[in-house]
């Protein structure tokens, strides 16, 4: 899946990671999920300086939580192929 950024701009993807759980009682910095977030590993970091929405620890930003655990807005995730057919849609939108 494709963490988006949560900042303007919102559109840059930021990240790819795997989804470990969206249990809303499970911990992830001492802090738990909650509704609005899921657990994700930083798998590849595309934009190291990007903020985390919660940081903890040393990890404040995305660059820091490669390999590691965080919580992300289930809103600022796409999966990966969702991404594919997406990035295509819009390029054949701005042509037409």
């Amino acid at each position: 899946m494709i963490l988006y950024n949560v900042v303007r701009p919102y559109n840059l993807p930021v990240a790819k990671g795997t989804v470990q759980t969206t249990n809303p009682s499970s911990i992830v910095g001492d802090t738990p999920l909650g509704i609005q977030y899921c657990e994700v590993v930083v798998n590849h970091v595309f934009m190291r300086d990007a903020i985390l929405p919660r940081p903890y620890g040393t990890l404040k930003s995305v660059g820091d939580a490669r390999g590691r655990c965080i919580a992300w807005p289930h809103d600022r995730v796409i999966f990966w192929l969702t991404s594919i057919i997406l990035r295509k849609f819009w390029s054949i939108s701005s042509i037409t």
